[in-house]
């Protein structure tokens, strides 16, 4: 399914599956739209800096072991530059905290500000952070940014709005087989985040997903990340820069204009939130139920084809 601006509206399903476009579901990476937006707002309020160190704000430092005197900014940790990786995890037990985890662990692969390397767990940090400087729990801290009904790991959706829901389906020889929401989990007390999963866990609908499109006209589209600063690892070809949880495309392999927005993949859902400022035009898809066994980020055929059609609006 895909919208392209509050005009048109496009929704397909398999036969057996029914979705409108207020259905929710998980839309993946795209969740990280909404956090580093959330911490642009910190920053344009002038609580913090993106050269801020983030141990200040978190409280115990975050350093890697060989450069116990490099900081770690904000901005690095937004960007996807602090040299964070996911080797070790980042889907943390409920029973141990960030901190302990990122001091236990060899969290780092490269030295901070040195390369890009995109990382899910930059995204558990800076929802930390978050929390931190608002001073609330991470629903809370994030509320104001959400599109409504929406929520992290469906928290503060009402039962009204997550009845109207989609799992994430994989297809396995012809059969849609469901992945995740079959079932809504209770969120469980935890000593991380990482229950809300801000890198990932964001449940909204077509609707809502148009909505964030919709944000980003005049939104602040300043890369803190962009190939002239580094090594970029980049291997499905889906990044060009990056700002506050922002893909920053200023000459896109894949359309004909810039674009500023987040693209998401995960359990068999692509999907992606985008902002064409050339032609004031904002617009979302989803697409659900892709092979099981596929985890590229590369954009899918299906992909290229609604930016095709989309370009030609």
């Amino acid at each position: 399914m895909a919208r392209a601006d509050a005009r048109h509206l496009s929704l397909a399903t398999a036969p057996g599956i029914n979705a409108n476009e207020d259905t929710m579901f998980r839309v993946a990476s795209i969740s990280k739209l909404v956090v580093g937006q959330a911490v642009a707002a910190r920053v344009k309020s002038r609580d913090v800096s993106w050269d801020t160190d983030i141990s200040k704000v978190l409280g115990w430092p975050l350093r890697h072991p060989d450069a116990p005197d490099v900081p770690v900014t904000i901005g690095m940790v937004t960007s996807h530059a602090s040299g964070l990786s996911d080797d070790a995890g980042y889907v943390l037990p409920p029973d141990v905290t960030l901190r302990d985890w990122c001091t236990s662990k060899p969290v780092f692969a490269a030295m901070p500000g040195s390369r890009f390397d995109y990382a899910n767990l930059n995204y558990v940090v800076l929802a930390t952070a978050l929390e931190a400087l608002a001073g609330q729990a991470f629903p809370d801290a994030i509320a104001a940014h959400l599109p409504q009904p929406g929520g992290f790991n469906w928290c503060n959706v009402s039962d009204v709005a997550a009845r109207n829901r989609l799992p994430t389906f994989r297809s396995d020889e012809g059969v849609f087989l469901p992945q995740i929401d079959i079932e809504i989990a209770p969120i469980r007390p935890a000593k991380n985040v990482g229950a809300f999963s801000p890198q990932g866990g964001l449940r909204i609908s077509l609707n809502g997903m148009l909505h964030l499109a919709e944000s980003l006209r005049g939104s602040d589209a300043t890369p803190l990340w962009d190939p002239a600063m580094g090594e970029t690892h980049d291997p499905d070809g889906v990044f060009e820069a990056y700002g506050p949880g922002l893909q920053i495309f200023d000459d896109p392999w894949f359309y004909p204009r810039p674009l500023v927005g987040h693209f998401g993949n995960a359990y068999g859902f692509k999907g992606g939130v985008w902002y064409d400022q050339a032609r004031d035009l904002s617009f979302a898809y989803a697409l659900n139920g892709f092979p099981m066994g596929d985890e590229s980020d590369a954009f899918a055929k299906e992909e290229l084809q609604i930016f095709e059609a989309v370009s030609d609006l």
